[in-house]
């Protein structure tokens, strides 16, 4: 499973390298977090995107409140280089470093677009994060819905063969938010006050071309990087890896539909406030 401190080495840097494709996969969910964003946040105020990856979402909210000042913190230095070179807002930064460290004014607003679900102790985590925010301070962020909810991951799992199920504990990882009465606990012990808990349903674009065919083999070489059977693909070699990727192959194609591979994916956006007075 990936966990937090994986985003500084191997994992972040073939997130920074493949961006244009992992910023394609969710630009049907980009939109529906925003609207839920901008929705809740203040016209003015110290605003953190956590894990703001390449900085698409920062800057999406920069734009949208030019009063407020927005940081984008992210652990990978190569995705925040890459965020840097994309944005330049009067009102927007992006610094790389673990956002619970970082020293940042009282916050108004922190959001994040499935850059929550890696920390070894959530709750520890976001109970910081609600001492750094002041009192009634929303919180808004996306994660992913259950394995089998998304039918991306399911086919995939199905391909190399994986079990496919979260496990009975919290382990960090894409998945780790998927129960939603987990997470609705977990924040309320950390002391945020849940609003809203909305269930986004997306396509997932895995792959484009010019036809079904170079679309297919787009969506496969991304999945050879960056996913659940990327590590599978890596380890496979000859014949093994061959029938592997025609199994992936044969899942994927059913998709392949005017030059674009789009899948079935779900996600949850959550909207909660800060409780109480600010510490």
């Amino acid at each position: 499973m990936t966990a937090a401190g994986d985003w500084t080495g191997k994992v972040g840097d073939v997130w920074a390298r493949e961006w244009r494709r992992t910023e394609r996969s969710f630009s049907y969910l980009a939109p529906q977090l925003t609207r839920a964003i901008l929705a809740v946040a203040p016209e003015q105020g110290q605003f953190l995107d956590l894990g703001c990856g390449v900085g698409s979402t920062s800057a999406d909210v920069a734009q949208a409140r030019p009063l407020a000042s927005v940081a984008g913190v992210d652990l990978s230095e190569p995705m925040v280089a890459i965020a840097r070179e994309r944005h330049a807002l009067p009102n927007l930064c992006f610094l790389s470093g673990d956002a619970l460290t970082l020293d940042v004014p009282p916050l108004g607003l922190i959001f994040s677009r499935h850059g929550v679900m890696f920390f070894g102790d959530p709750q520890a985590a976001f109970g910081h994060l609600r001492r750094r925010a002041v009192a009634g301070a929303p919180l808004v962020f996306s994660c992913f819905r259950a394995r089998g909810e998304n039918r991306w991951v399911d086919e995939l799992d199905r391909a190399i063969g994986a079990p496919g199920c979260e496990g009975a504990s919290y382990s960090p990882g894409p998945f780790a938010f998927a129960d939603s009465a987990f997470v609705a606990d977990m924040l309320a012990h950390a002391g945020w006050e849940v609003v809203t808990v909305e269930r986004a349903d997306f396509d997932y674009v895995a792959g484009e071309g010019a036809s079904d065919e170079d679309a297919l083999a787009d969506a496969l070489d991304f999945f050879e990087r960056i996913g659940p059977a990327a590590a599978a693909i890596r380890a496979a070699a000859g014949d093994a890896r061959r029938d592997l990727l025609e199994r992936i192959g044969g899942r994927l194609a059913r998709y392949a539909v005017s030059g674009r591979v789009e899948i079935p994916a779900s996600a949850w956006i959550w909207t909660a406030r800060a409780a109480g007075e600010h510490a």
